[in-house]
């Protein structure tokens, strides 16, 4: 998988309110609420300042002299500045909204959250509202409400500048993957989009990759290595996506070039273990698999994939220490889910989904099962005849032929091979002569 990192956003979860980033995501709010530059008179109307209130700071000054407090990281600060406002004025809306902005930043859901249904309340048609609103639900990782609020924001205005990029931010971080590229493609398209290509099709690629639609993968992240030509996730994710279609030579130099890159993601060296291991490049095999270990040391895959290496040389000093290391692993795997057999029930689970046909909740469930119980051909067996079945039938091959490395001789999985190989060759219909997905018991 890829690395769980987002394209720079007003949202970023790693920001607390003294940082620097921090203070740019304020600028960002400020400048969504009309703020970052002078108010507009429109902004305050006409209403005459009351004899009383003649010494006291305006509204237009408060709101002025709290912006600058926020922008120089003092939201505390503008927060009781804000508080001496007449609520009574033009611009208590957006005295409101500041004051949300505020205590967003001072790690306040509930009370920021309050003064933004305020300001909505006041002014319920004004879409930077709804869109900063949306920013602080999503700061505090509240994904439905940021979604209904930017949706409405984008409803009322369908241009607002940051609506729709960080709408599509908040759905891929909700997983919702497919909506969230519907609204990257509408900002690709629109030649007035003010956001970089490179945020957007960062954003596309992701998308697209967690949907495993590979091909689409490949291009996005190529597209994307225009604007940033040395990205591993790129290199990684070009790797896998070709890997996964089954193109070892094309995949080959993208994983090499994610490894030289950034030597430190596990994946990439456990699939570039298999490709070596494919073209029977055994000791860079071994090299890769053993750095995956030692990267992520319960990769059962890995532990196993080189366990069975290291059984047909014959090396049994590490077949011993890869089978005490995998059983330990089973072991706490059956303690942490007090002994159930877990794998075996999410093999079951996926094929009761593929019988209501949600292909894509029976093939999660497979590709769990099989992690688990990396010593069952029978979980990944069932992906890769479900794969077949959606038409993907070069992943299918792809997940086949890893079996096989494993064991060569296993009799079903040579015979959905050579299926999958007359569907990858245009006879559709041998997909009837495939077999049932096969049950745990």
């Amino acid at each position: 998988m890829l690395f769980r990192t987002e394209p720079m956003s007003l949202f970023d979860s790693h920001c607390r309110p003294s940082s620097p980033t921090n203070r740019l995501r304020v600028a960002a709010w400020l400048a969504i609420l009309g703020m970052t530059g002078q108010l507009s008179c429109s902004l305050i109307g006409g209403a005459q300042t009351s004899p009383r209130a003649q010494h006291a700071p305006s509204t237009f000054a408060l709101l002025d002299q709290a912006k600058g407090l926020v922008q120089g990281g003092d939201p505390q600060g503008a927060l009781s500045l804000l508080k001496q406002a007449d609520l009574h004025t033009p611009g208590a809306s957006e005295i409101h909204a500041l004051k949300g902005v505020c205590l967003a930043l001072l790690a306040k859901p509930i009370e920021s959250a309050e003064e933004f249904d305020q300001a909505i309340a006041l002014r319920p048609n004004y879409a930077p509202t709804y869109l900063s609103s949306g920013l602080a639900f999503a700061n505090f990782h509240d994904l439905d409400r940021a979604s209904a609020r930017l949706s409405t924001a984008l409803r009322l205005d369908p241009h607002l500048p940051g609506a729709r990029f960080n709408y599509a931010l908040v759905l891929a971080r909700a997983g919702k993957y497919a909506e969230s590229e519907e609204q990257v493609d509408i900002l690709l398209a629109d030649k007035q989009a003010k956001e970089s290509a490179l945020d957007l099709w960062r954003l596309k690629a992701r998308d697209v990759y967690y949907q495993k639609k590979w091909k689409d993968t490949i291009d996005a992240y190529r597209k994307a290595l225009e604007f940033q030509p040395d990205w591993p996730e790129a290199y990684f994710a070009i790797g896998e996506a070709f890997y996964y279609l089954d193109r070892p030579q094309q995949s080959m130099p993208a994983l090499e070039k994610a490894v030289a890159l950034d030597p430190e993601k596990s994946t990439t060296h456990e699939h570039l273990g298999k490709l070596y291991q494919d073209a029977g490049r055994q000791q860079e095999a071994i090299a890769q698999l053993e750095e995956a270990h030692r990267l992520q040391p319960n990769n059962r895959e890995a532990i196993y994939r080189l366990y069975r290496i290291y059984l047909h040389i014959g090396d049994t000093i590490n077949i011993s220490r890869l089978q005490n290391e995998l059983q330990n692993s089973v072991a706490r795997d059956k303690a942490e889910s007090d002994g159930g057999p877990k794998a075996a029930i999410l093999n079951n689970t996926g094929i009761e989904l593929e019988k209501k046909g949600d292909f894509t909740g029976a093939l999660d469930h497979y590709d769990q099962a099989a992690k688990i119980d990396v010593t069952n051909v029978v979980f990944p067996r069932n992906a890769a005849l479900l794969l077949c079945k959606m038409g993907r039938s070069q992943e299918a091959i792809r997940r086949l032929r890893d079996i096989l490395s494993l064991d060569s001789d296993d009799a079903q999985t040579l015979q959905i091979l050579a299926v999958a190989n007359e569907l990858a060759a245009g006879d559709l219909a041998k997909e009837r002569t495939l077999p049932a997905a096969e049950a745990s018991h």
